[in-house]
């Protein structure tokens, strides 16, 4: 583990353990985060600079409507208290997958040393990336909203609904089929720093961004990024984010209302902008690869007289972390993961679903896949290295130890050249009584069923 990771979580949980309620264990979780984010006094005037603005005329807003003048007035305080429970929950997270990196570790070298595979080992440091964006969190909040653009719903009917010519108006668009009005948030997050390489003693400037845009009421948006983030990404690199921020005042109903309906809007919408938060990896995938690429890479290396190597490497390395994440995480984590995983526009999609806001003419944002394809399940016969992983997750869920022990044996025995898919389907009956070709279409049908459980309905 980074130093840099064990520094920021150790003087965080300390934060955490030194709040009085930590000690009795009768507190709420709000209570704790009020304790641990009063270090956190950055976020505490951020928003001191936002402007209010007039959609129509572009200029300052000089209204006194009680919806706008209320919700600017709680406006630090909703900003303040979301960054309190981002940064928080983002802490947890690397937290969790932090403490178990060393289990998975040691429980995956343990595993492939029970095999004959001595010596597996996992450099560090880890989470290099998700650490370098919370410490740049504890300072900053990547978005600063600059403007609140209000506009008047009466004033844009007066007008047939068709908006100003201004740039505050390519952010707004009436829906015909709705009769309401939409909003979105366009960004672009630039990363730029001086990266140094240690081998070659030269330096480099390296730039990548990413493009995020939100449909402010319908939940949905898009995520395109130029290129990922390498390791040693610093906190500095991340630059601030400007935003405006528009609101449509309709006067349906009370003013009271309006105002916590727009409370809830922006707190839902900046949790959107905020996923995913690692760049490449939205927060339903991200941390959840395991070791599998180091394992097999390490098989590699091993005298193993078995034929076909090339099917047999991959799924055993794949096979042996499946077991390690169904100990630590349960079953539910693969099959979720190998779903989300198979969802192209999962990669890209912001906030519910897939929209590339393509408003106006000159707009021609794409991805190379047609989004509405319908996603099914993979495969779960005995056959591929990808398929052939579920028959093994399925043996070792039903007969557990009874299974590796099965495997264990056989490859610990071998002495001459062997079929690897033979030697898995002989475990297989070894570890069930049950011939082959019962179970292998008993237990595929098994494990469609568990992964048809994650495929989305729509």
């Amino acid at each position: 583990m980074p130093d840099k990771l064990r520094a920021l979580l150790a003087i965080l949980s300390l934060y955490l353990l030194a709040s009085p309620f930590a000690a009795h264990g009768n507190g709420s979780s709000e209570e704790d985060e009020d304790m641990l984010v009063i270090e956190l006094s950055g976020f505490e005037v951020f928003s001191k600079g936002i402007k209010l603005i007039d959609g129509m005329t572009g200029k300052d807003y000089e209204g006194d409507h009680p919806v706008v003048l209320g919700f600017r007035r709680e406006f630090d305080d909703i900003l303040l208290k979301f960054h309190k429970r981002l940064v928080i929950g983002e802490f947890r997270n690397i937290r969790a997958r932090k403490e178990s990196i060393r289990p998975h570790i040691e429980k995956l070298a343990a595993l492939a040393a029970s095999f004959g595979w001595e010596g597996f080992q996992v450099g560090g440091p880890h989470l290099t990336r998700e650490v370098a964006i919370f410490e740049r969190m504890l300072k900053d909040p990547f978005f600063k909203i600059e403007e609140i653009v209000v506009w008047d719903a009466r004033r844009l009917a007066e007008h047939d609904n068709i908006p100003p010519k201004n740039k505050y108006a390519k952010n707004i668009r009436f829906n015909e089929e709705t009769g309401k009005w939409e909003r979105r948030i366009l960004t672009k997050w630039e990363v730029s720093y001086i990266r140094n390489n240690h081998r070659t003693g030269k330096s480099s400037n390296f730039y990548t961004y990413k493009e995020q845009g939100l449909n402010l009421d319908t939940n949905r948006g898009f995520h395109l990024i130029d290129v990922g983030l390498p390791g040693d990404v610093q906190p500095r690199a991340f630059k601030e984010v400007g935003l405006e921020y528009p609101i449509v005042i309709d006067y349906a109903v009370s003013i009271e209302d309006e105002i916590n309906e727009l409370k809830r809007d922006l707190v839902e919408n900046l949790i959107y902008l905020y996923d995913p938060f690692s760049w490449v990896a939205r927060g339903n995938t991200r941390f959840r690869g395991g070791f599998r690429k180091q394992l097999q890479a390490h098989i590699r290396q091993q005298q193993i007289p078995l034929d076909d190597r090339n099917w047999f490497d991959p799924l055993f390395a794949q096979f042996l972390d499946d077991v390690v994440s169904i100990q630590i995480w349960g079953a539910n984590e693969i099959y979720e993961h190998r779903i989300l995983s198979s969802i192209p526009k999962n990669r890209n999609q912001l906030g519910e679903d897939l929209d590339l806001l393509n408003w106006h003419k000159r707009e021609k944002r794409s991805v190379d896949y047609n989004p509405e394809q319908r996603i099914k399940a993979p495969a779960t016969h005995f056959g591929s290295v990808g398929s052939t992983r579920f028959i093994m997750i399925d043996a070792y869920r039903r007969y557990g130890e009874k299974f590796l022990d099965a495997l264990r044996t056989r490859i610990l025995a071998l002495e001459e050249k062997a079929d690897p898919r033979q030697l898995v389907l002989d475990a297989i009956e070894a570890a069930s009584g049950i011939p082959a070709d019962k179970y292998l279409p008993a237990a595929a049908k098994a494990q469609k069923a568990e992964l048809e459980r994650f495929v989305p309905k729509s």
